[in-house]
């Protein structure tokens, strides 16, 4: 791989009620540039007043993402919030949020990390994408608890990302960050030169994301700084 500097990363994320900011470890290299290109749009959904009642008595809450956090935050008041990391815990706190008796945060930034924190908790309202994956709530009914799923939002693929991601890939040599699973699918799917992409750096956030991009036949991928 090249210098970074002779490169634009391009970096997908969507657009929601929250800001994203590009990593540090990569926004402090020396790109050509960067670009944003918003792959989807992550919209608030109108919580049912009876969903609400659920809510208010559910003990522990699992918040799936920030999104769901900030659109979860004015809701209730659990005792215990189970989250996949510290950004879902900030967003939590900075929509206003009131602060519970405990937090879970899972040890592997991941959602079946919290499956041992969340072993004695009887009462769990999982919140969440209308999109969101299935494995921690089956595993959580599997160990007795009784699961409530309550959708926050839904993602929407964004009118402009197919122009923007062809245009970007059309000027100097790009090098693509990939943050979720599904992302190298719908880049490669949508590229007008999938043989350019397939070629193309890559970096990606975690090893699951290696292993999809990998099934794609992306040939040069890298977790973060180390090359896999």
């Amino acid at each position: 791989m090249m210098g970074a500097a002779a490169y634009t990363l391009l970096w997908f994320r969507p657009v929601s009620p929250l800001s994203y900011a590009l990593p540090t470890s990569l926004a402090q290299q020396d790109w050509g540039s960067t670009q944003h290109i918003p792959i989807d749009i992550l919209e608030a959904c109108t919580v049912s007043a009876a969903d609400v009642e659920r809510l208010q008595t559910a003990p522990t809450w699992l918040l799936s993402s920030p999104t769901a956090a900030h659109c979860a935050a004015k809701l209730g008041m659990p005792n215990a919030i189970a989250v996949m990391g510290k950004p879902t815990q900030a967003a939590w706190r900075e929509a206003g949020g009131t602060e519970p008796r405990q937090w879970l945060i899972s040890p592997t930034g991941e959602s079946m990390g919290l499956l041992d924190a969340l072993r004695t908790h009887r009462v769990v309202a999982v919140l969440r994408g209308k999109q969101g994956r299935n494995d921690l709530i089956e595993s959580l009914i599997a160990q007795g608890a009784s699961v409530q799923t309550v959708v926050m939002y839904e993602k929407k693929q964004h009118s402009q990302f197919v122009e923007q991601l062809n245009a970007a890939l059309g000027h100097k040599p790009a090098t693509l960050y990939f943050s979720s699973t599904d992302q190298p699918r719908r880049v490669l799917a949508q590229a007008q030169q999938a043989d350019v992409v397939l070629y193309s750096p890559v970096l990606v956030s975690h090893e699951r994301i290696v292993s999809a991009a990998r099934e794609l036949g992306f040939q040069d991928i890298q977790l973060h700084n180390t090359t896999l």
